[in-house]
């Protein structure tokens, strides 16, 4: 699918990190197979929630922090989505208590999307979508992304373990008559659903005392059924077939020439990917990487690049890809948008 939506500007994008810091080094495996595995994934370490953590209270400080950074009044803020696969719980929807948590209007609208690696995306569109059908009577809606990855690995997985990291993120919207366009392609291939999946979560497979008994894989690796299963050869395969086509596609379609865009924001899933997708394409001077500083982070990926990197530009573009299958790309302006990045563990003492 293609289209453009306009009206939209996103103001303000906030992100946030769990205190807890894992050097990938300090793990409990053979030290070669630690240097290996950094060397070719890129991550060094990650943010990890502890044990009795859960993003309630981050997705609830971020909220508060973007609500001030743009002086917003509570009641002029519309709707409240949350992208994320780790919700607080299978119900209710996390929108719904951030509602009430943040002490927005009860005239404010609120759902989930259940979204990983692309979800930053799917997140844009649906929110940007609300607000441009709407002419004007949707105003402002706050974008909540945040996957908690690591509490679905199991801890003796030596193929995941090392990779995922947790993050949340606040994405301010808002209804600008004088905003440029914003283009989405927005894909997805159910067929290949098996790639990436925790096989006994849901109705399909129930959770039983049997989803939590230890196999070892194909690839010498121990898991459970209620852990996450990644098929690493798939994903890759998957990913370079596509990616560069849904990029050449975006141009194509916007009428950009590759090199206005000023910056390509790829989901961080393993720095070498990136370098080869990147370089597949020919834009590895405009390609920021972070995963080394917070792992694969799934649907706040590209959100932490950008409160990371900071871009004051016109022509980004958004690439979001993985668990589903699924894609998307966006290219948005952030030229005047405000940016903050912080840990939990500074503010975790501040008045709610």
């Amino acid at each position: 699918m293609k289209l453009k939506i306009k009206n939209c500007k996103i103001k303000h994008i906030e992100t946030m990190v769990p205190s807890k810091i894992v050097k990938n080094i300090d793990l409990d495996f053979d030290e070669k197979l630690k240097k290996k595995v950094i060397k070719n994934t890129g991550v060094v370490q990650r943010y990890v929630l502890e044990d009795n953590q859960s993003f309630l209270e981050m997705y609830t400080q971020i909220g508060i922090n973007t609500i001030k950074s743009l002086n917003w009044d509570k009641n002029s803020i519309d709707g409240v989505i949350v992208v994320t696969q780790t919700p607080e719980y299978r119900l209710p929807a996390t929108s719904c208590i951030l509602q009430g948590t943040l002490g927005l209007s009860s005239e404010a609208f609120a759902y989930d999307i259940s979204m990983g690696c692309s979800g930053y995306v799917y997140g844009l569109f649906n929110a940007m979508s609300n607000i441009s059908a709407s002419n004007g009577d949707i105003k402002r809606v706050l974008l909540f992304v945040g996957d908690a990855s690591s509490t679905l690995i199991h801890p003796k997985n030596k193929s995941s373990v090392f990779l995922f990291g947790d993050a949340v993120s606040c994405t301010a919207i808002e209804y600008d008559i004088n905003s440029s366009e914003t283009p989405f392609v927005l894909k997805t291939d159910g067929r290949e659903f098996e790639n990436i999946i925790v096989e006994d979560s849901g109705l399909r497979n129930k959770v039983t005392l049997k989803s939590f008994e230890e196999f070892e894989d194909e690839d010498g690796n121990i898991n459970s059924k209620n852990c996450l299963y990644m098929n690493g050869a798939k994903v890759f395969s998957f990913t370079v077939d596509n990616v560069p086509n849904i990029i050449e596609e975006t141009l194509e379609y916007t009428k950009i020439p590759k090199e206005q865009i000023d910056g390509y924001y790829f989901h961080q899933a393993n720095k070498f990917m990136i370098e080869f997708l990147s370089s597949k394409i020919g834009v590895d001077e405009k390609t920021p990487i972070n995963i080394e500083k917070f792992g694969n982070t799934s649907c706040t990926s590209i959100p932490l690049l950008l409160t990371d990197f900071k871009p004051n530009s016109k022509y980004n573009m958004l690439i979001g890809f993985g668990v589903g299958m699924s894609m998307g790309t966006a290219i948005v302006d952030l030229e005047n948008t405000t940016f903050n990045h912080t840990v939990f563990e500074e503010l975790r003492n501040d008045k709610i």
